[in-house]
């Protein structure tokens, strides 16, 4: 969550608790809504530290997520024919740019490290 106001404002657990405390489900959602992008990816991030983050050579395609019944669709972020990453479009009438945890870091199972 987004806690504060303008210069304050700061990614949060709810009331500020710590977060083993808070009722954090690990989804991710964080990470899409950062304001300043100090919340990264870690594939971006470990991309970006070996010099090989090609932003240029990345592909996004849209597809639907099948975890659950609900629909979400998905857009996965490829490079060298590897997923990266995985967000949802902002526009979307479901999930207006949210996901579960299944769906932002399920693309693991498909493409295991």
């Amino acid at each position: 969550a987004v806690s504060g106001r303008g210069f304050d404002a700061r990614i949060s657990t709810e009331y500020d608790t710590t977060l083993p405390d808070s009722a954090c489900v690990y989804c991710g959602n964080c990470i899409a809504v950062c304001p300043t992008g100090a919340i990264q990816w870690k594939t971006e991030y470990d991309l970006r530290e070996a010099d090989e983050w090609r932003p240029d050579d990345q592909e996004v395609t849209r597809t639907v997520c099948s975890y659950c019944g609900v629909g979400c669709n998905l857009e996965l972020h490829t490079q060298d024919e590897k997923i990266i990453k995985v967000t949802s479009p902002a526009d979307h009438s479901v999930t207006n740019g949210h996901l579960c945890i299944k769906g932002r870091f399920g693309w693991k199972y498909v493409q295991p490290d």
